[in-house]
């Protein structure tokens, strides 16, 4: 059993609680109902009060999942386990699984609950573990997916309840090293999922190749215009991992095969300008624009709808999936866009954290994948995973 975490940490955490810190936003909805499907239909999640000086996360009780979606992840060469798989992992009776997302709202996360929540009804019922005995796991996110200190607020508290493994999606790269490192020292396992921190203190980092999805990305915009011209990128937070890798292996790709084209601006969401004022300058100030890249669902799904305000609208490259989107594709308004998998990654994800706290093999790197979608396959049967 690992120990407690030290007087000196709860103390701290309970003076900060006095002005009003302790307040977990955004906590799931812990009633036993679920989403009908992976699109970000799930019920809002509802927000618990705690007595000032008790901060406490409670479990979430072990959920139905509807509507089982299979599990897909790329197989690479040398890997240590199956991350589609929750065999041969045992866990103590009643333990229970943490997770801080980026965000609540969005499809995304959602369908990375969703992924979690299967994993996690597989090892129970592998384990034959009912009622009390079951695993269950907390699934806690900020209302401001740009608020890194909240975030940090949320971590502290979570792993004062000493979780049997912590999964996290950090909104700042640069933030949350004194909670791993707390983990750390108190032996509870890291998973980072989908976007990390500036730091190798976690044990598997769960997500995709965001450089490689950002290079495919610079192709496919470069295909749209003729491999010359003007274009721009439009981006998330400055500060998240996602976002600046994305952007290095998109900028990289036209700095090293594509001498025609040329990036005239970056704009990010937590500029100090609205996004819209920012992309209708670009608008305004390029007249010879001829594409942008947007990184992410809540991006893309802006410059959709900027797009559409225009007579001329330019070649556009999203990234992540929306229904938005598809609509955005199918009419010829996006070029296309590169979508990931979270519902896998969710899974791979609780495989990789129940592993890990059962202290078996690893890997450092769980690639969940992604794919290029356009007119030709954004509706296709098999892009099922890549919908959410």
């Amino acid at each position: 059993m690992k120990r407690k975490i030290a007087g000196i940490l709860l103390a701290g955490l309970l003076a900060f609680s006095s002005v009003g810190c302790t307040q977990i936003e955004g906590k799931v909805d812990t009633s036993s109902g679920s989403s009908s499907g992976v699109s970000g239909n799930q019920s809002t999640s509802s927000q618990s009060k705690e007595p000032q000086g008790e901060a406490t996360v409670t479990p979430t009780p072990t959920e139905s999942v509807e509507e089982r979606i299979p599990v897909s992840i790329p197989e690479k060469e040398g890997m240590q386990a199956d991350y589609t798989s929750v065999d041969g992992i045992s866990l103590e009776a009643g333990s229970y699984l943490a997770v801080v997302a980026k965000d609540l709202s969005t499809s995304y996360w959602k369908a990375v609950k969703k992924g979690a929540q299967q994993a996690l009804n597989d090892l129970n019922a592998s384990l034959g573990y009912t009622g009390e005995d079951k695993i269950t796991m907390t699934f806690e996110g900020s209302s401001d997916p740009s608020d890194a200190e909240d975030q940090s607020n949320t971590i502290d508290v979570v792993i004062s309840e000493n979780p049997a493994a912590v999964c996290l999606g950090i909104i700042d790269m640069q933030t949350c090293k004194t909670q791993l490192e707390m983990a750390k020292e108190n032996g509870i396992p890291v998973i980072i999922v989908d976007s990390g921190v500036d730091s190798d203190l976690y044990d598997v980092f769960c997500g995709i190749d965001n450089r490689a999805a950002g290079a495919e990305a610079a192709r496919k915009l470069c295909e749209a215009i003729g491999d010359s011209g003007q274009i721009a990128i439009v981006s998330h937070q400055s500060t998240t991992q996602t976002s600046i890798e994305r952007i290095e292996g998109f900028t990289n790709e036209i700095a090293q095969n594509h001498p025609n084209v040329s990036i005239v601006q970056t704009c990010y969401s937590d500029g100090e300008e609205e996004l819209e004022t920012q992309i209708e300058g670009l608008y305004q100030q390029y007249p010879q624009l001829q594409g942008i890249f947007s990184t992410n669902q809540q991006v893309s799904d802006t410059l959709v709808e900027l797009q559409e305000a225009q007579e001329q609208p330019v070649k556009m490259v999203g990234f992540d999936y929306s229904e938005e989107q598809q609509s955005a594709i199918e009419s010829g308004l996006e070029y296309g866009t590169i979508s990931q998998n979270p519902y896998s990654m969710g899974y791979a994800m609780i495989v990789a954290a129940a592993r890990a706290a059962a202290e078996l093999p690893v890997d450092a790197f769980v690639d969940a994948g992604y794919q290029w979608m356009d007119q030709s396959n954004v509706a296709a049967d098999e892009m099922e995973i890549y919908r959410y």
